[in-house]
Order: C-alpha cells, then sequence, then structure tokens
C-alpha cells in the first residue's frame, strides 16, 4: 500500500443522508485489509464521493483519513461470539414483514428512511429490516434474498455488502430494547464472513442485544443460510448520544 492509495464511497452507500454507511465502510476497509477477521473503529462521520486517503500504519493497521482527521481505522482482530438459534424462515420472514410496515409508518421523517441499508425509501437498497422474534432474549430477526447487483461475476456478494447487511440489525435490536427511534451510531465492528454470501439465495439475518454499559451498547448479528449454516457474523458497540445517556 502507498501514500497514494485511498477509499471512495459512493453516495449511495449512505447511512445517515450525508455519510457513509458504516457496515459498508467498515467491510472496505476489511477487504483491503484482509484477513479472516477485522475490527472496525468508526471515529468520524465519513464523507461521500470523494477519494480519501487510506494509510497503513506500522502496527499493519489501515486509518482512513478526511484530511488531518482519522474518521475509520481497520485492524486484524478475533471473534468469540455464541450466534443463537434461528428462528424458522416463516417466523423470521413475518418479522420483518412487520418491522417495515412500521417504519414506514413513521414516514420520510425517520432518521433511517433513506439509509442504504435498512431505509425503507430506498429501493435501490439492502432492504435488511428486523423485527422481533423472542422479547425476552430481544432476538430480532428477518428473512434477505440479496439482489444480483451486489454480486461480482462468481455471484458472490462483496465484503462490503456482506458487512454492511450486518450493521443496521444490531442497532434496530437496540431502538427495540430502549423503545426509541432517534439515531444511534455504530462506533466499532469486528466481524468475519465464515462463508460467501451468493445473489439470490435466501438467508435469515439475526441480531440480539448483549449489555449496556451507560450510553455503551453491545449486540450481536449474524447471517445463516436456508440450512441454519452460520455464514457471517458481527459484535458490534453502538452509542447513544450524549442527551440521552
Amino acid at each position: 500500500m502507498t501514500t497514494a492509495d485511498t477509499l471512495q464511497i459512493d453516495p449511495r452507500h449512505n447511512g445517515p443522508r450525508t455519510s457513509g454507511n458504516g457496515g459498508w465502510v467498515a467491510g472496505a476497509l476489511a477487504r483491503r485489509l484482509g484477513g479472516p477477521v477485522a475490527t472496525v473503529a468508526l471515529r468520524a462521520p465519513v464523507p461521500l464521493g470523494r477519494p480519501l486517503p487510506l494509510r497503513q500504519q506500522p502496527d499493519g493497521s489501515l486509518a482512513l483519513c478526511d484530511g488531518d482527521t482519522v474518521v475509520a481505522e481497520a485492524a486484524s482482530a478475533t471473534l468469540d461470539i455464541t450466534v443463537p438459534a434461528a428462528p424458522a424462515d416463516a417466523v423470521a420472514e413475518a418479522a420483518g414483514v412487520a418491522a417495515r410496515l412500521r417504519h414506514q409508518q413513521r414516514g420520510l421523517g425517520d432518521a433511517y428512511a433513506q439509509c442504504f441499508v435498512c431505509g425503507f425509501a430506498r429501493p435501490d437498497g439492502l432492504g435488511v429490516i428486523v423485527g422481533p422474534v423472542d422479547e425476552d432474549t430481544g432476538l430480532m430477526a428477518t428473512t434477505w434474498v440479496p439482489p444480483a447487483v451486489l454480486a461480482g461475476p462468481d455471484g458472490r456478494l462483496s465484503a462490503e455488502a456482506t458487512w454492511a447487511a450486518l450493521d443496521c440489525p444490531a442497532g434496530m435490536a437496540w431502538s427495540h430494547r430502549l423503545g426509541r427511534s432517534q439515531p444511534i451510531m455504530t462506533v466499532r465492528m469486528t466481524a468475519t464472513i465464515d462463508q460467501p454470501l451468493v445473489a439470490g439465495a435466501r438467508y435469515r439475518v439475526l441480531a440480539w442485544p448483549l449489555q449496556q454499559d451507560g450510553r455503551k451498547l453491545h449486540a450481536g448479528t449474524a447471517i445463516v443460510d436456508a440450512a441454519g449454516t452460520v455464514c457471517a457474523r458481527s459484535q458490534q458497540l453502538w452509542l447513544l448520544p450524549r442527551d440521552a445517556a
């Protein structure tokens, strides 16, 4: 990697309206980093539509910069997370359909309506919207069939698309647990792709809250195939706004 290397997030891959989706950005950095597991810290909103310098650090980690500001960092990691049993396909589908209807009822003023991953107003997006299936554990789920546009010539999804699909469901799990629709922020994702996702295949996306420490919200997410095999999984840290602590 040279000092001339850059990363540019296409404007369509937004989370908030004016910055990159956290999971998409994290997946892009993980792909550049290489290795089976990566952890990505999101330190500031990542601008859209312009090249940002990508710098390799002496310890092998990567830093994505906007001027003098480091907006994200990626490093090799390990991941030890237990994925709960996935609900039946019909249960996951019903939960996702009900969740989408609730999001639509909040209207275009909803903070996430235009998100590339979970925005109901984005027909060109991933459309990953999980709903509750177990109130005791907080498990959320939906079904998802990745569109061909997300795949390469071999039919497999990119790391960016897979990490993005893992991202937003964690926030939804905590929003449901806390009973809030106001924005919360992804600040760290640690994830691995155990088995590449394939466009056109049917998956179940799972999310569940782990623990809360003040403003810090820890959660897990996973994507499983029709046979129940875990294809991708993550552990995440989200953050409540200061006025919500």
